[in-house]
């Protein structure tokens, strides 16, 4: 287990040859701590919490020959506006059990307002690339409706890895007390304000984590803190029915976390939230939906809508066998429409551009059909997309649109140039 902290830049460290006056927009958001502690709906309408999010899980990819970097994440948190805040990274690696485990936690210099954002899978990292393949479902170890759940045994594992050093760190934040242990002594009131965030096999890890204290009676008094779980680019992590009981369930104070805090946000044809792909197993999303979508031609629209029907009838005969067998007449009618509607929702949005949240649970991001799209769209897509003559092919998805920095600029609120915040 690795064990690393730092302590934040100030203001005036990060810009050492300007003055204070200087007209740029530094901090990034003056007021971020008053913002993240306000416990408003969320996302917030003006975006700066989800970019915010955004930005603090690509950042925690961060780091050299697999071990991460605190210091760079701590940078940048400070140039959003936590200015001197302390930063601490518990990682575990276990190459056989495919963990590659990293959770940080932010905490800004009052100690009001604290961060977990969870490493996503390192493009260059074999063994956690294998952990988002260990889809091999595993009981969790939380009762929901009175029953226990299977989940993607990989995901889960990672989150356990670290699990009980992230609750101490956070029992210790409740207290007023920092998450560097060599700080000692309480400051102000204690912890006001918990998000959990992101990206990828990240974004996995802190919905499971979300469930875990939600529903652990043990962590009650953590949850009460939780403002809300940010995901981007996430893969599914469980099956239809540990999302119906995330979804139904209530947390703390009778609020519903996992079905109006936990948000999950989609770039256009990344590949990722539609995995596990269904010859593995049925999984399904749980908590609310933004997708955001790329203006496309008319063109693209038409082969993008007969390439869905072509997949749907493809996968209707196999769906048809399956449920000669189970019985299941009602549920292969459902499917049959859901794949109507969503062969046709790419000509009914093809002008469309921007964020737009998906309220209609038959028209989530799918499930992917099959180990084609994974195999063969999704790679040729990636390679697609660097040359002129094939970057608009309309591919149905796509390993490039799963980068964390298309979702900290499609994210970033009007008038943010980036998140540095100074004016070259």
């Amino acid at each position: 287990m690795r064990d690393a902290y730092v302590k934040g830049p100030s203001f005036a460290a990060l810009r050492p040859a300007k003055p204070p006056t200087d007209p740029s927009d530094f901090p990034v958001y003056p007021d971020l701590v008053d913002r993240l502690v306000e416990d408003a709906r969320q996302p917030d309408p003006d975006g700066v919490v989800p970019h915010v999010m955004a930005t603090c899980s690509a950042y925690a990819y961060a780091g050299f020959q697999h071990q991460s970097d605190p210091e760079t994440l701590s940078m940048i948190m400070a140039r959003l506006g936590l200015e001197e805040n302390d930063c601490r990274v518990f990682e575990q690696r276990v190459d056989a059990m495919y963990i590659a485990s990293a959770a940080y936690l932010i905490q800004d210099k009052d100690r009001r307002v604290a961060i977990l954002v969870y490493r996503g899978t390192q493009p260059e990292d074999i063994i956690s690339i294998l952990t988002d393949a260990d889809v091999r479902p595993e009981m969790l170890t939380v009762e929901l409706e009175g029953r226990r759940h299977e989940v993607h045994a990989g995901f889960y594992r990672n989150v356990r890895a670290t699990r009980h050093l992230v609750v101490r760190a956070l029992e210790g934040a409740l207290r007023g007390e920092s998450v560097i242990p060599d700080e000692a002594g309480a400051r102000g009131g204690g912890l006001e304000a918990l998000y959990i965030t992101g990206h990828s096999l990240g974004g996995a890890m802190a919905a499971l984590m979300a469930v875990t204290l939600v529903h652990e009676p043990r962590y009650r008094h953590i949850t009460d803190k939780l403002r809300g779980v940010y995901t981007f680019g996430q893969p599914m992590v469980g099956g239809p029915d540990l999302a119906r009981a995330c979804a139904e369930a209530p947390g703390p104070n009778g609020t519903h976390i996992l079905r109006d805090r936990l948000i999950r946000y989609i770039f256009d044809r990344d590949v990722v939230p539609a995995l596990p792909p269904r010859p593995v197993g049925p999984y399904a999303p749980f908590g609310r939906e933004f997708h955001y979508r790329r203006r496309h031609g008319l063109t693209d629209a038409l082969l993008t809508s007969a390439a869905d029907t072509a997949v749907e009838a493809l996968t209707l005969p196999t769906d048809a066998l399956r449920t000669v067998s189970t019985g299941g007449w009602g549920d292969l009618a459902v499917r049959a429409t859901e794949g109507a509607r969503r062969s046709v929702r790419p000509l009914l949005r093809c002008r469309d551009e921007g964020w737009r949240e998906v309220t209609e649970p038959d028209l989530h991001y799918p499930q992917m059909d099959s180990l084609a799209g994974l195999a063969v769209v999704a790679p040729l897509a990636f390679f697609a997309t660097r040359l002129a003559l094939t970057r608009t092919i309309p591919f149905k998805y796509s390993f490039d649109d799963h980068g964390p920095g298309h979702y900290v600029n499609a994210l970033a609120p009007p008038g943010v140039l980036s998140e540095f915040g100074d004016v070259l």
